[in-house]
């Protein structure tokens, strides 16, 4: 706004709030006053008179009428329910009152809110000492942090001369969890109890061999089942039954130079949900785990130790809604970062690095194995992806780590993660209304 505006913007302004400003929309007729006065003292004549009065009552009918509503007319905006994931619907409810006793010809409610596909601007009118109400409903398709607000209300007079302007600053900002959804069963790693590696003697006693297999050179002679032994006439080994192996460090891959596809089916979108989705599983499930999460997203690490608990749950879905693309590539991620993730844990890697970088991540979960973290790979691949996915996917059977393939074309049902209430309007065949509130579950 140039000094001039400013200044002339102030002037009708004077004495009103400071986030009330008042404008002329029309200024020409003012201009017009000189000539009209003049033409009165050299000429008098009843014309003059009429136009100068009507000019000067016009503008200051229209300029009382919108300095008076501009300080009438209160809003309010109120969203309802507390938390949102994608696919969720937001509702707002907004209310304009109008305290004047002058009618409200028209106001426009502008709204700078970030929300995709969220616009919810409107023009509405109400009488004197009355108010106008309504409510809009968007789908939050994509997760993410977002803003609510500002906005501004714009009034008017009759006669279309000035313009006033309540701006609101306030805004909210709004938290888009990703959708959870529910998985095909993933294989875990299983823990280093099987007769090669030391492992702490189980709560339970003995623990049952599962199975049993022929010795091999370097198997100790504490596992020899022996009724089996003397039944085939040759040395057998005992396959004790393993155990999920410590708390569950989930992986996510966001290198930016990996990520295929736009949308809810991009690799990117695909993988936060899976994510997501493994923490709710592992938390809420069957088998109720410690659960941690390190990914690289945008310029940070973000790194949360494993816990358990729905407050970790939802600790860890707050971290995955902004979750953007990273410079970092997922063998960087892993080698900067086994150092901090400790042992005897599980580490499930959701990746769509299934190119010409395997090697690297593989070679890093080959040295995670040595340092007693046990790896699970969770692949994400577009549909054009699938033949370069499956030359990864034989490296890692050769290497005897679980593993699944999942496209992104793929559809997953919702999972249901919790119960919200919210207010409804509901209408009488007699044209009544009323509010119930119900109870709804959110997937």
């Amino acid at each position: 706004m140039s000094p001039h505006e400013r200044w002339r913007v102030g002037l009708w302004s004077w004495r009103l709030p400071s986030n009330v400003t008042v404008e002329a929309r029309t200024i020409w007729p003012l201009f017009l006053l000189p000539f009209l006065l003049f033409g009165q003292l050299v000429t008098p004549h009843p014309v003059w008179v009429v136009m100068l009065t009507t000019i000067i009552g016009v503008y200051a009918i229209g300029y009382a009428w919108v300095r008076e509503q501009a300080q009438c007319v209160h809003f309010t905006r109120r969203r309802s329910g507390a938390i949102l994931v994608a696919g969720d619907s937001l509702r707002e409810e907004f209310a304009i009152a109008n305290a004047s006793g002058l009618p409200l010809l028209w106001a426009a409610f502008v709204d700078a809110s970030n929300l995709p596909g969220y616009t919810p601007g409107i023009v509405v009118a109400c009488g004197p000492k009355s108010d106008y109400r309504w409510r809009t409903d968007a789908e939050c398709a994509q997760r993410g942090v977002f803003r609510l607000g500002p906005h501004t209300i714009e009034l008017g007079d009759p006669f279309g001369l000035f313009r006033a302007v309540q701006r609101h600053d306030e805004f909210e900002n709004v938290l888009i969890y990703p959708r959870v959804v529910q998985l095909p069963e993933v294989e875990l790693p299983r823990g280093g109890a099987d007769g090669h590696t030391r492992r702490r003697r189980s709560l339970h006693g003995v623990r049952p061999a599962a199975s049993v297999r022929d010795y091999t050179p370097g198997d100790t002679l504490r596992l020899v089942h022996w009724p089996t032994t003397a039944h085939r006439g040759r040395l057998t080994m005992k396959e004790l039954e393993q155990e999920p192996s410590g708390d569950v460090w989930i992986v996510l891959d966001l290198d930016a130079a990996v990520q295929q596809g736009e949308g809810a089916e991009s690799t990117l979108e695909y993988g936060v949900m899976l994510a997501a989705s493994m923490a709710a599983e592992m938390v809420s499930g069957r088998d109720r785990r410690a659960v941690g999460l390190l990914m690289a997203s945008d310029k940070e690490v973000v790194t949360l130790a494993p816990q358990a608990g729905q407050a970790q749950l939802w600790a860890i879905m707050a971290a995955l809604a902004p979750a953007r693309p990273s410079a970092t590539a997922l063998h960087d991620l892993l080698l900067n970062s086994l150092s901090l993730l400790g042992r005897r844990h599980t580490l499930i890697v959701v990746t769509p690095s299934l190119g010409e970088q395997a090697p690297r991540w593989i070679a890093e979960l080959v040295r995670a194995g040595s340092l007693g973290l046990f790896s699970s790979v969770v692949a994400v691949a577009a549909p054009e992806q699938t033949p370069t996915a499956h030359e990864c996917l034989a490296l890692l059977a050769r290497l005897d780590i679980p593993h699944q393939l999942l496209r992104t074309d793929t559809q997953l049902r919702a999972a249901l993660t919790y119960r919200r209430r919210r207010k409804v309007i509901r209408t009488t065949p007699t044209g009544g209304a009323f509010t119930v509130e119900i109870e709804e579950e959110v997937g």
